[in-house]
């Protein structure tokens, strides 16, 4: 599990390390194909000056792509993790090596070298592009070629070579910040998802503990009260046997526990309601069941409905009898549950709890509702759960 819970950041990461060592190769172009436009432009030998000044282009082009990395890597940090703007001196250092650079080439003036320009200012944009938005990227872009073209009517055609090596470089930086921008958008919804899976898996475990230990706790006090008064008749192996119950009830709490946190825990239909009655009947309890047979898709939802009522009848009412009825309509299927002791603590002692509110809960997870109400003495509880409508044709 801990393997396939990794495997989507594993494979992030190395998504992310691919896109941006992509764009550091685009950039590190620069410098061998700088280093074959020079010796293309001079031709046969050159004199000492000329190779010293070859040299130091070559070199100022190794500087300026070495800067254009770390501007680049910056750009893919912060469009991962959004840190503050570079320093200052570092920008100077940058801006210095290009001006440099440039005024270099144009002093070593041919069309392929002044062609290869572009390419520079491709690079140099392209170490940002991850950063701008499609507007902003189409702008530069429309901004390089309207500068182009006039320079290319009146220098030199193969500009618009160079013109076009610059805006391959700069909408493939933007395309690779675009990417991580949807990796990391990614990365942030599976965390959430992560999250809200835990959420959903404590809830579980609370509601589930809530219903299950609501009526073990309700069986154990009702059971203890009644053992007590047993004792204090002098019926003491009634007594006994009560507290024996008592203890195995106690004893198996545990195992319902590990049950619950392995979501191994179901609620049937004929199980809570056997347990209901003979729940209510240990409490001297008279409980009517009637009404027709639940369907299956809907049984165990309105298991933990009577499960939960029972609980909070035995807990908040001083009831002497209890009628569990069901309905099966074309349109719902719905389950009363009615005690006569409002009288009491009525509907309002009753809505204090947190057992209504996880019945509901519980309800609107399969569409359903819950409602309650006080009619004189009775108490009423209806939970109604919609039928579908491909399922009533």
């Amino acid at each position: 599990m801990a393997t396939m819970q990794s495997w989507p950041v594993t494979n992030a990461r190395r998504f992310e390390v691919y896109v941006r060592w992509s764009l550091y190769v685009f950039l590190l172009l620069l410098p061998p194909q700088y280093a074959a436009f020079l010796l293309g432009g001079v031709g046969g030998e050159a004199p000492v000056p000329l190779l010293v000044h070859m040299v130091t282009l070559l070199v100022l082009s190794i500087a300026v792509t070495v800067l254009n990395v770390i501007a680049a890597r910056w750009s893919f940090d912060r469009v991962m993790q959004g840190p503050a703007r570079p320093p200052m001196r570092f920008l100077i250092i940058w801006g210095v090596a290009i001006l440099a650079l440039t005024g270099g080439t144009l002093a070593f003036w041919s069309s392929e070298i002044s062609m290869f320009l572009w390419y520079v200012v491709g690079c140099v944009i392209g170490a940002v592009s991850p950063l701008l938005s499609a507007r902003r990227t189409l702008l530069i872009s429309l901004g390089l070629v309207g500068v182009s073209l006039p320079l290319s009517l009146l220098a030199s055609p193969i500009m618009l070579v160079g013109c076009f090596l610059s805006l391959l470089v700069i909408w493939t930086a933007w395309s690779m910040g675009w990417m991580l921008r949807v990796l990391r958008e990614l990365q942030r919804a599976h965390e959430v998802q992560a999250q809200l899976g835990v959420a959903e898996e404590r809830l579980r475990i609370s509601r589930d503990l809530h219903d299950v230990f609501g009526r073990t706790l309700a069986t154990i006090s009702v059971k203890s009260e009644l053992a007590a008064e047993l004792a204090r008749r002098g019926q003491h192996d009634r007594a006994a046997d009560e507290m024996g119950q008592i203890r195995q009830i106690a004893n198996t709490a545990g195992a319902e526990v590990r049950r619950v946190v392995r979501g191994e825990r179901r609620a049937t239909w004929a199980d809570e309601v056997e347990g209901a009655r003979a729940l209510l009947g240990s409490a001297g309890i008279r409980c009517v069941v009637a009404g027709e047979d639940v369907p299956e898709e809907y049984a165990e939802t309105l298991a933990w409905v009577i499960r939960e009522g029972v609980t909070n009848v035995l807990r908040h009412s001083r009831a002497t009898q209890v009628s569990i009825t069901t309905a099966v309509e074309p349109d719902e299927v719905a389950l009363t549950i009615t005690n006569d002791g409002a009288r009491y603590e009525g509907a309002a002692a009753e809505s204090t709890g947190t057992g209504l509110t996880v019945m509901a809960d519980r309800l609107a997870t399969a569409g359903g509702t819950l409602e309650y109400h006080q009619d004189g003495d009775w108490f009423l509880l209806t939970a109604s759960i919609p039928v579908p409508q491909e399922v009533r044709a």
